[in-house]
């Protein structure tokens, strides 16, 4: 027979077994589930970084291009070269007053005929212009798109309107995923009304071509130190 002390002593010890045994499982469950879970993590990476051809993925993902984004100085290069700047209101081919880099409205404000702005008010307004037009985009567009192509496609609706967004062969082919096809399309829109007429405009091909290099043009974003 076991006296009292000797049965305690015995319990003691074998609980202290059992709860090393199970911590012990624990850890090593934990340490397995952590090795799956890192290793989930380093195919998905390996995945993203790559294309179906094993080529490196220049595709900024979507969680990049979020409405925190700021236009790219390249698309406002790009929208001032082509626009031209004017202090004073003037009437553009579409018959509509414009001022300062082809602005049709300044500060909410219809632009009128006469009306007169500095270049820095003209930049300001350019700035925000765009910073719309660019959101406008991003809620139409159902693909991912990096910068650049965002950009390309800012300054295109920036100069045709929004029709492009709403009811175009590129943003169809855009959103079902055939970038090369709708790169192709910017050619296309390089006409402008002139008398009631659709008429090709020699700037408006040479802007086309320019947006559309952007859109193929490949976005890295370089990581700060």
């Amino acid at each position: 027979m076991f006296s009292n002390s000797r049965i305690s002593h015995i319990f003691y010890h074998s609980t202290i077994f059992l709860a090393a045994v199970v911590f012990s499982n624990i850890i090593v469950n934990d340490s397995s589930a952590a090795s799956r879970s890192d290793l989930k993590i380093h195919q998905k990476l390996q995945s993203s970084s790559t294309n179906h051809n094993n080529q490196p993925n220049l595709e900024l993902k979507k969680n990049i291009v979020a409405s925190n984004v700021s236009v790219l100085p390249a698309t406002i290069n790009l929208v001032k070269e082509f626009e031209g700047f004017r202090s004073y209101a003037y009437t553009d081919t579409s018959g509509l007053p414009v001022v300062g880099y082809g602005q049709t409205r300044i500060n909410g404000q219809t632009v009128r005929l006469g009306q007169y702005i500095t270049q820095t008010q003209a930049d300001i307004a350019l700035r925000q212009e765009l910073q719309h037009i660019q959101n406008l985009v991003k809620s139409h567009v159902q693909v991912d798109l990096n910068p650049h192509q965002l950009g390309a496609l800012t300054s295109l609706v920036y100069n045709s309107g929004m029709r492009i967004l709403t009811n175009s062969t590129l943003i169809r082919k855009l959103n079902a995923g055939d970038y090369a096809g709708a790169a192709k399309e910017f050619p296309r829109w390089n006409k402008a009304n002139q008398g009631g007429q659709l008429v090709v405009f020699p700037g408006l091909t040479r802007r086309r071509l320019a947006e559309k290099q952007l859109f193929l043009t490949p976005y890295q974003q370089i990581a700060s130190n």
